[in-house]
């Protein structure tokens, strides 16, 4: 017969489940989990094409957007100042991404 004793597994099956359940809580609060919503896919604002030239050129308010666009790897990205953190990609009616070139537009002087 054997004289050893048997361990009990019930507090080392707790303390993993509890590890992991911390390690999660811990790496959410940092921000390094991010679990997506239906809410964050939805329209933010609309967009519209005004061409040079036009009518509508005329109409155009002296006011910016609250989103600011920027070129990243070829892709156009928006970023809102007042919903601070959000932003994602500019994208049309069929949900294509909106590309850019990377080239700087010269400023009038």
């Amino acid at each position: 017969m054997s004289n050893s004793k048997e361990i009990n597994k019930l507090p080392l099956i707790l303390t993993v489940f509890i590890t992991i359940f911390a390690t999660v809580m811990v790496l959410y609060f940092y921000g390094y989990l991010n679990f997506s919503r239906q809410e964050q896919g939805m329209v933010v604002a609309d967009f519209s094409l005004v061409t040079v030239g036009s009518e509508e050129a005329g109409q155009v308010r002296s006011r910016s957007a609250d989103q600011v666009a920027e070129c990243v790897d070829g892709i156009l990205m928006l970023h809102d100042s007042k919903h601070n953190g959000l932003s994602g990609l500019l994208v049309n009616n069929r949900q294509r991404v909106v590309r850019c070139n990377a080239q700087s537009v010269p400023v009038a002087k």
